[in-house]
């Protein structure tokens, strides 16, 4: 019992250290707000400009603070700094940005100066930002409480993603927890870190290290580490499709029995669609299958469905779930699958 409890604490230590990183993410010294923007209607907006992502450009400016505009509302952009910027193909530029009327962005490459059509650049950032500009992310808290059962449950999830148009890592943490009187806690704990880095046509290469915990399933904790070689098939401001294969190295702990190590093949697929009218609206869907190669027979899947609706500024209603299946679980007469659908309020940074 004493193992198992100092292997829940240790999960559950990662996954606080990781629901607190934003707050503990230091203020960066900002740079000159001379960059301008002209809009559709005619409006000019003197700013920082910070970074592209997801259709939305980010902003600094003296009287509004932080400003997300939608990119597709932008005539004209005018900034001194050094960017990096990426069209719809995947190509990468950089120099600053200046609009030539009727072409697009103009920006220097080794090669000469290039012209990008505003509606075909999919990402740019301030080159010499500092670290903590180049973050974004969610937190996603959700909490409820049954009387007539005396049921508890609490879940919570971030996501930390530092992006360049040629390389993203991320980190990512989920937490839930089930109480009720006379009955053993209910625990889901995963923490992960992952790195891809993204090649011009699109393709990339991946690695992530990462720990999962899930007694339902038959494990105490299952840690590994993934190797995979993918493609984005569609990467626009409001699309996001890709697919992977790779091998996944894991040793698992089960909640009975030896620990063994496991070698998989693994796919997964992501789709992603970003809606940034009021109120803005993202849907995210992840689907990762695995097949044993030693234990061969074993098959898993998991899917992971978060769906955010915009309430005001920055925060969101959140109805996320997901589904695990394990065709032989690592504990005899554990569980085969779990599932769970939870509401929360998330705030994005």
């Amino acid at each position: 019992m004493g193992r198992h409890v100092r292997r829940h604490t240790a999960v559950a230590l990662a996954t606080a250290l990781a629901l607190l990183l934003p707050g503990l993410l230091a203020r960066a010294h900002a740079r000159a707000k001379t960059d301008v923007i002209v809009l559709e209607n005619g409006n000019e907006i003197t700013c920082e400009i910070v970074s592209l992502q997801r259709g939305k450009l980010k902003v600094k400016t003296d009287d509004m603070g932080t400003v997300n505009i939608e990119w597709d509302k932008i005539e004209s952009v005018t900034a001194t700094g050094l960017f990096e910027i990426e069209d719809l193909s995947g190509h990468l530029y950089y120099g600053p940005l200046e609009t030539v009327p009727d072409k697009g962005l103009q920006v220097a490459t080794a090669t000469g100066i290039k012209t990008v059509p505003i509606p075909a650049v999919a990402r740019l950032i301030y080159i010499e930002a500092s670290f903590w500009k180049r973050l974004s992310g969610s937190i996603d808290i959700g909490a409820g409480y049954t009387k007539s059962s005396d049921l508890a449950q609490f879940n919570g999830d971030v996501a930390v993603k530092f992006t360049r148009p040629s390389f993203i890592a991320e980190l990512n943490a989920s937490s839930f927890l089930q109480r009720q009187n006379d009955v053993d806690d209910t625990t889901r704990n995963s923490i992960s870190l992952g790195y891809a880095r993204i090649r011009e046509d699109r393709r990339f290469f991946l690695g992530r290290v990462s720990a999962d915990q899930n007694r339902e399933l038959g494990y105490d904790l299952r840690t590994g580490v993934t190797g995979a070689y993918g493609k984005y098939f569609v990467r626009n401001q409001g699309n996001e499709v890709l697919g992977a294969a790779g091998l996944y190295v894991n040793r698992e702990i089960p909640v009975e029995g030896e620990q063994v190590t496991n070698l998989e093949a693994l796919f997964f697929f992501d789709w992603a669609n970003f809606s940034y009218d009021f109120p803005k609206t993202d849907i995210e869907v992840k689907t990762v299958f695995t097949v044993g190669l030693t234990d061969w027979g074993r098959y898993r899947a998991d899917v992971d469905v978060r769906f955010s609706r915009e309430l005001f500024t920055d925060f969101r209603l959140v109805i996320k779930g997901f589904y695990n299946y394990d065709s032989h679980p690592p504990t005899e007469g554990a569980s085969k699958d779990d599932y769970q659908v939870s509401l929360a309020i998330g705030y994005t940074f």
